[in-house]
């Protein structure tokens, strides 16, 4: 639904002509709100890094909302090329294995475990050749909705539930809280754990990806 459409489709609950500001500021917000609760399918990305040969950092991209574990590593020169899938460390085991990443002349070998850490990832053994490429896949933070032709890409489908969480905000947003918490009722609990639809839509997305999308951590650093 186009912009332009959806502001009609939120006034025809919230009855004023006055808020188109508010609302489309809502509206981004809750998309927001939708992506980091799920890495959704038009959000995800595949990139590929060539590694450099002493090097143990690479920063992941700047527009990441979700690391989508676990990074692979392709042993040639292209995304074509095989490779396999690095082991997911915490950076204190990672402390372990590389005591002193940066010192002259570490020791090196060819990457099989990898942890994240201030907003990069950090390889052990630290590579030892530069025809290696990392390859990651990740979500990007949705881009902000702003000209009336711009549309989500979280799907038809979740149109109803975007209007609910707009319209509590809206309403929170001028003092309106009864309304507001009627809205915020139509898809969370007093808790804000998703219900109804929401939870629903939340569910159809796990199970068209499988156990795997369990793996997904939000690496907000």
């Amino acid at each position: 639904m186009q912009l332009s459409s959806f502001l009609t489709y939120v006034k025809q609950d919230f009855k004023r002509t006055d808020k188109d500001t508010e609302i489309i500021q809502a509206l981004n917000d809750m998309i927001n709100y939708i992506s980091v609760l799920i890495p959704h399918s038009g959000y995800k990305f595949q990139s590929w890094v060539q590694m450099v040969a002493g090097q143990e950092d690479y920063p992941i991209p700047t527009l990441i909302q979700h690391f989508i574990h676990p990074a692979r590593l392709l042993e040639g020169s292209a995304s074509g090329d095989s490779g396999y899938p690095l082991d997911f460390i915490s950076k204190e085991e990672y402390d372990l294995e590389e005591p002193n990443p940066n010192r002259t002349s570490p020791s090196t070998g060819e990457p099989d475990k990898y942890t994240i850490y201030s907003r990069s990832i950090l390889l052990t053994p630290i590579p030892d050749k530069s025809t290696y490429i990392l390859e990651i896949n990740w979500t990007k933070k949705p881009t902000t909705l702003a000209a009336d032709a711009d549309t989500h890409s979280l799907g038809s489908e979740w149109d109803e539930v975007i209007k609910y969480g707009v319209l509590e905000r809206i309403n929170a947003g001028i003092g309106l809280l009864e309304d507001a918490q009627y809205w915020s009722g139509k898809y969370k609990d007093p808790y804000g754990n998703p219900i109804g639809m929401l939870k629903n839509l939340l569910d159809k997305e796990k199970d068209l990806e499988g156990s795997w999308i369990g793996s997904v951590r939000n690496n907000s650093l």
